[in-house]
């Protein structure tokens, strides 16, 4: 690309980030205010039309920064992408979109795969193409634009699948370190035999001229589904048929997601030698540190819903009245369980499980998504955790899918199971097959099981709070009410 172009890249394009970025649905930053945006680096992709792969780092005012990655793509007439700017002469007039979901470019980064090759960058860098294998190359032989698709709206990142054979995902918000997606991933993968997940077939990966390396994007088999496991489950509740006979494939499903949920924590848990991965048993220390975690969360909610509970609907309002009563005896209500029993182990796990971080598939269900939580930072995403929070993160997800399909269902409302039968379900295909595996990563006895659960949906309930707040407040009695009921309940 000339230089009128590569000029343009380092001067008048970051200055166009501030307003454009906010915008955008993977952006991270929309409630932080932006103080300024730098080029970092950038590769400009061979065989795409004019489109290349750049850097930026986003600074904001509490002196944070966070770097994001953009596909751009250069174009004579205007195209139906998300229009950053556009270049004047000296140079021929030209306009500059966000393509990452524009055929030619999302097909000059898939034929990377082909032949695995780095490519060098503007200021020394490389972009790297690893982990693929024959069943890539063989997919990708004589690719065209035509099998090119969007995946779709997506929170915080980019997916585009080829043919249906593969599927692509940018990552935009890059951390230095290797994202769990591909860590994972490529674990289960190559080390394990549960295949309840999209196999690993490429990674893509961003070393600074310093040899800091970042994952850019990760290529994996495309999953023929039905759909999230939230759409399936909403559907399959607004449509279910009175009696008994309705509620047996809805039971049916629940028992294999829980299955499949203990299957892929039973793999995370097979490898005593690999250091990433091996289970860990678990320490005071580590009691400890959840349950500081979890009274400062019940510090910070109770807080949040003091400042803004009286301008709610009477309902949550009385709920949140509830919660801010409570708050005095935080320190003893937040109290996690004692390790009875011998205690259990810690594992690597999914970090933010819940029914839409699952694919419905003819015979099961599919566990996509291992990158954690986006928010948080990368070295929390990679600690070895309690299982039973990813098993309480989908457990919140029921009462979410249930208040949903009553809302819309108000004239028959008394026909739709209660989160609490939707959970038995689950639990018992997760305690079954749990049991099969002999499962480390588990407390012994049910009692201390159930404290357990209980401890992490509070958690997680009490995070549900905070974002229906700052989000949704029409929605803020429904995790209050997870909340109060536990606290009741220890109360």
């Amino acid at each position: 690309m000339d230089t009128h172009v590569d000029a343009w890249l380092e001067t008048a394009f970051p200055r166009l980030l501030p307003e454009f970025l906010p915008a955008q649905r993977w952006f991270g930053g929309k409630s932080r205010s932006i103080q300024s945006v730098d080029f970092e680096d950038a590769v400009w992709l061979p065989d795409a039309r004019r489109a290349a792969l750049v850097i930026v780092r986003v600074g904001y005012a509490e002196l944070t920064r966070e770097r994001y990655a953009m596909l751009l793509g250069l174009f004579d007439e205007l195209p139906q992408l998300p229009v950053i700017g556009r270049l004047e002469p000296p140079g021929p007039p030209l306009w500059v979109v966000e393509a990452a979901t524009d055929a030619s470019a999302a097909l000059s980064l898939l034929r990377g795969f082909d032949t695995p090759r780095s490519w060098p960058t503007r200021r020394g860098g490389t972009l790297r193409f690893g982990d693929a294998g024959e069943a890539a190359a063989r997919a990708l032989a004589g690719a065209n634009e035509s099998a090119v698709r969007s995946v779709g709206t997506e929170q915080s990142n980019t997916s585009v699948r080829f043919d249906r054979t593969l599927v692509l995902k940018l990552f935009r918000k890059l951390d230095e370190g290797e994202n769990p997606e591909l860590e994972i991933g490529r674990f289960l993968t190559t080390r394990t035999t549960f295949r309840a997940m999209p196999r690993i077939q490429g990674s893509l990966t961003y070393l600074s001229a310093r040899g800091d390396a970042s994952t850019v994007g990760v290529l994996q088999d495309w999953v023929e589904n039905r759909g999230d496991g939230w759409s399936y489950l909403v559907a399959l509740l607004r449509q279910l048929p009175s009696g008994p006979d309705g509620a047996g494939l809805l039971r049916q499903d629940l028992f294999k997601l829980g299955a499949t949920t203990a299957e892929f924590h039973a793999a995370l848990a097979t490898d005593a030698g690999e250091p990433e991965f091996a289970p860990e048993p678990v320490t005071a220390a580590d009691v400890a540190a959840w349950e500081a975690s979890l009274l400062e969360r019940t510090s910070h909610t109770s807080t949040l819903v003091e400042r803004t509970f009286r301008g709610w609907p009477e309902d949550a309002r009385l709920l949140g009245e509830s919660l801010v009563a409570l708050q005095g005896r935080a320190a003893t209500l937040a109290k996690a369980p004692p390790l009875a029993g011998g205690g259990f182990h810690k594992i690597r796990v999914h970090g933010d499980y819940h029914l839409g971080q699952t694919l419905k598939t003819a015979d099961g269900f599919v566990l996509i998504d291992f990158e954690g939580e986006p928010a948080s930072p990368l070295a929390e995403r990679r600690l070895k955790q309690c299982a039973l929070k990813d098993v309480a993160g989908m457990i919140r997800s029921f009462d979410y899918a249930v208040e949903t399909v009553r809302k819309q269902r108000s004239d028959d409302s008394a026909n739709v199971p209660s989160a609490e039968l939707l959970r038995e379900w689950f639990l018992d295909g997760y305690l079954s097959s749990s049991a099969a595996h002999h499962a480390v990563f588990l407390p012994k006895d049910r009692p201390s099981l159930g404290a357990w659960i209980e401890f992490f949906e509070m958690e997680k309930a009490l995070y549900e709070v905070e974002y229906e707040i700052n989000n949704r407040p029409a929605w803020v009695h429904l995790p209050l009410r997870g909340v109060l009921r536990i606290l009741r309940a220890r109360a």
